[in-house]
């Protein structure tokens, strides 16, 4: 009911079909080392110290258009723009 990530919308997203259009994309992500320290709890995979800056490169979802409340989100699964 309530999201306790609110960076983790990848569970929400459905493939595309031909009667649905994809919404959204994937696209791959530098995690640059000015990331705010109180949302790295959010990324995963990530081994986190204030003593170590690692580089981490995540897959983000971008909007390709507005994307009303309450709508399904759809893309293609097959597809990572890099």
């Amino acid at each position: 009911a309530t999201l306790q990530n609110p960076l983790a919308v990848g569970q929400y997203v459905n493939n595309c079909s031909h009667e649905k259009a994809a919404n959204v994309c994937y696209q791959e992500f530098d995690v640059p080392g000015h990331f705010p320290v109180e949302l790295k709890q959010y990324l995963p995979n990530i081994v986190y110290s204030h003593d170590i800056e690692s580089h981490l490169r995540c897959v983000v979802l971008v909007t390709l258009r507005d994307i009303k409340q309450g709508e399904e989100l759809f893309s293609n699964y097959y597809t990572v723009v890099s």
